[in-house]
């Protein structure tokens, strides 16, 4: 019991010093940019910040289904539908991929001609 009390205590004066530093650097103001502004008010940086967000979403949906084909692979257990099924997966994720960098290459260059 007596452990406790100390530990307890060591705890409380760590979080009390330490937690107390924090509070006293948190008074200054922050301010946080408009995140889908970028920079100015052209609508075409809104379109291009809006497209790379669903792109980005994109690409991590394909990379989740890359991992989940191979761990349908892996753990398929020599089941011939279920190996059939992991490289489908995978295969459909990559060609996914590529897709995306293809339309993110494409989007690109078209945002950049339209900034000029």
């Amino acid at each position: 019991m007596k452990k406790k009390n100390i530990l307890l205590f060591l705890v409380l004066s760590c979080l009390l010093v330490f937690g107390w530093n924090g509070i006293t650097q948190a008074q200054s103001v922050v301010s946080l940019p408009d995140p889908l502004k970028g920079q100015g008010d052209d609508p075409s940086v809104l379109v291009g910040n809006i497209l790379n967000y669903v792109l980005g979403m994109l690409g991590v949906l394909a990379l989740v289904m890359f991992v989940y084909g191979g761990l349908m692979w892996m753990t398929s257990g020599g089941a011939s539908e279920k190996i059939k099924k992991g490289k489908d997966t995978i295969v459909w994720s990559i060609l996914g991929l590529a897709l995306i960098f293809f339309s993110y290459a494409l989007l690109d260059f078209i945002l950049a001609a339209l900034q000029q």
